[in-house]
């Protein structure tokens, strides 16, 4: 222990300010041209990391690139020779990889019973197959860099289920165990991987497709009443990127206003049984 006969703690106390800088870092993010891919594009920046943007559009994955200041390269993250390929033109042109970033992920919507095989294959492909290649193939040459950190997004349909998503609250759920599994492989390698799990985020494909009551009536539901933002994903996933996170590994981080926490049975007045407040 760190202390002097009286008691008095003389441990030295970190640079807390510098703790979430990753200067001189290299990360990758898949899925960097819009939401959440890009404002987690911006905050790895702002931190001081060199992004390498990856998505299947090369005109927004460009875009995104020259907002700040970093490489973008077009591949298909789902597709092994891709990711391969992309992981080759990273380590060929810097020489290391310190982090990556998945932000893919996306539900098809429908009663199971209606799911066909192509369905389940497909949300599967989307929702995991990436995630199990970039572990697979990026994981360890930033163990090789020296260590790191990945970051996966997940969903809280991979705690509570919605309606007509059973395919894809299982790909989510199956995504967090993923990475537990991984973190306790790439403990020894220094490479730490967690995941965040948002609820509904405001980001263009959501917004452009909700109509605007049905996000006011979806907000009601948080018990910050406000749905969330990509800029607040973003905040969590620079947290876990950086070493102000270095002992968090294996864990999902449920960044949803509350709103996984809130049960439905006692919602309204009438609802409530007699003498529960």
């Amino acid at each position: 222990m760190n202390a002097t006969s009286q008691g008095e703690d003389t441990s030295p106390v970190p640079d807390y300010g510098r703790l979430w800088r990753l200067d001189q870092q290299v990360f990758i993010v898949l899925g960097a041209g819009q939401g959440i891919g890009r404002q987690a594009a911006h905050a790895l920046s702002q931190a001081g990391a060199t992004v390498v943007c990856v998505g299947r559009r090369a005109e927004a994955t460009q875009a995104i690139a020259a907002e700040v200041g970093g490489v973008a390269i077009v591949g298909d993250a789902t597709v092994r020779a891709d990711v391969e390929r992309i992981a080759a033109e990273v380590m060929q042109r810097f020489g290391r990889i310190h982090g990556l970033v998945d932000i893919l992920g996306m539900p098809r919507v429908k009663p199971l019973v209606a799911f066909t095989d192509e369905d389940w294959d497909w949300q599967f492909n989307v929702g995991l197959r990436h995630a199990f290649l970039s572990l697979q193939i990026v994981g360890p040459l930033i163990g090789q860099s020296g260590g790191g950190a990945m970051v996966f997004v997940s969903s809280t349909s991979g705690k509570v289920i919605s309606s007509e998503r059973a395919a894809y609250a299982s790909s989510k759920a199956a995504l967090q165990q993923l990475v537990t599994a991984a973190a306790i492989e790439f403990g020894p390698m220094q490479v730490r991987v967690n995941a965040v799990a948002p609820g509904l985020v405001m980001t263009p494909r959501v917004s452009g497709s909700i109509p605007p009551e049905t996000l006011r009536q979806s907000a009601a539901l948080y018990p910050l009443g406000q749905v969330g933002t990509p800029p607040q994903i973003a905040s969590v996933i620079l947290f876990l990127s950086s070493a102000l996170s270095s002992h968090v590994n294996g864990q999902t981080v449920f960044a949803e206003g509350g709103v996984s926490a809130r049960s439905p049975l006692y919602a309204t007045s009438s609802a409530r049984p007699p003498g529960v407040p």
